[in-house]
């Protein structure tokens, strides 16, 4: 299959994670998940939002690093903020609206997150891969094609709040192996 170009040299690792401009989360310890996109129900954000918090309840000790960053304007944005209030863990997030800045984002993450429920060939996905970041992706539209399960990242059912958890805590539970997949994706994209 053809998929859809990314320009990597726009889309491009940065050596180590570099700081986002206006984030919070600076600090190199910490573990930075995040997702970009118009915030509208396809794109179920809400998802997210309860799989971090259920992660954190989970693992408590991963309050020290994770940190969660949702980008993006929409309807579901006061949503994904209720959830995470709700959750106690809103301190832990950054929703800083819509940014025109996306591959400086995506170089400030350590692992992209596409909870859609569903998707055609998604461009986010490429980008996060030429970037070097692990994916967590539902598995809708050409998600299977563009991700190697376990390799590159890992797919999820959409809509399943425990599976994305479960993701989550995988790849925040072994930050080698989310950077092994983060290297593959690039080299995927570079060929």
């Amino acid at each position: 299959a053809i998929f859809n170009g990314v320009d990597h040299q726009r889309f491009t690792p940065a050596p180590q994670r570099q700081p986002i401009p206006g984030c919070p989360f600076t600090d190199p310890a910490l573990w930075l998940v995040g997702t970009v996109g118009r915030m509208q129900t396809v794109k179920a954000q809400p998802l997210l939002a309860q799989a971090f918090v259920n992660a954190l309840h989970q693992r408590p000790t991963l309050s020290e690093t994770l940190r969660l960053v949702m980008v993006g304007e929409g309807s579901l944005r006061s949503e994904c903020l209720a959830i995470l209030q709700q959750g106690g863990v809103d301190h832990l997030a950054w929703l800083p609206g819509a940014r025109d800045d996306v591959p400086d984002v995506m170089r400030g993450l350590d692992c992209f997150v596409l909870p859609s429920l569903a998707e055609g060939i998604s461009n986010t996905i490429l980008e996060a891969m030429a970037c070097g970041l692990p994916v967590l992706a539902t598995r809708v539209g050409a998600s299977g094609e563009l991700l190697v399960e376990g390799q590159t990242g890992l797919l999820v059912p959409a809509g399943d709040v425990p599976a994305l958890t479960s993701g989550l805590l995988h790849l925040a539970g072994d930050k080698n192996a989310s950077h092994a997949m983060g290297r593959a994706g690039r080299q995927r994209i570079e060929q």
